[in-house]
């Protein structure tokens, strides 16, 4: 099985060389930042609510988003390599996402209403935490969010344009 990480290159954010990442392999630094990190939308409550007894690797700060399919060129493409990979339900971030907008829309509410608070939105993010194999058998929900909490070896990646 492959995972897939797009290549963006445009004029927002910081351009990262395909040879870069080639030759030192795929990481927080080295991905492309088009990817947001919903984890991050609200590092207090990420923290606030991350459950009791995680490892230590589950660190947002260092882990970068990934595809389970090939969405368009160019882009990396590698097999999966450890089992520091984790799959959250994209519709809750899409929902804390929400919140975010409404903070530029004034804050009218518009953009939220009928959304459960971030606090509940962020409880319900970790609970949907799976590890890639589990994801893969049980499929718990339709729109996975896949983060890897270390580096893409250089040596395993394929630049396809």
């Amino acid at each position: 099985m492959f995972l897939y990480h797009m290549v963006i290159h445009n004029d927002i954010f910081e351009n990262i060389s395909p040879q870069i990442v080639l030759k030192e392999g795929l990481n927080y630094k080295t991905s492309t930042k088009w990817y947001s990190k919903s984890a991050n939308l609200f590092p207090d409550l990420t923290e606030r609510f991350r459950p009791a007894n995680l490892p230590k690797w589950i660190d947002f700060e260092v882990a970068f988003r990934v595809d389970l399919e090939v969405d368009e060129s160019p882009h990396y493409r590698f097999p999966v390599f450890s089992d520091k990979i984790l799959v959250f339900n994209r519709d809750i971030s899409s929902d804390l996402f929400a919140y975010i907008e409404d903070m530029y829309d004034g804050g009218k509410g518009r953009i939220i209403e009928g959304l459960p608070s971030k606090e509940d939105l962020m409880k319900n993010y970790w609970a949907s935490m799976n590890t890639l194999e589990d994801y893969l058998n049980n499929k718990p929900f339709n729109n996975p969010e896949v983060y890897i909490f270390e580096q893409v070896p250089a040596k395993l990646i394929d630049y396809i344009e």
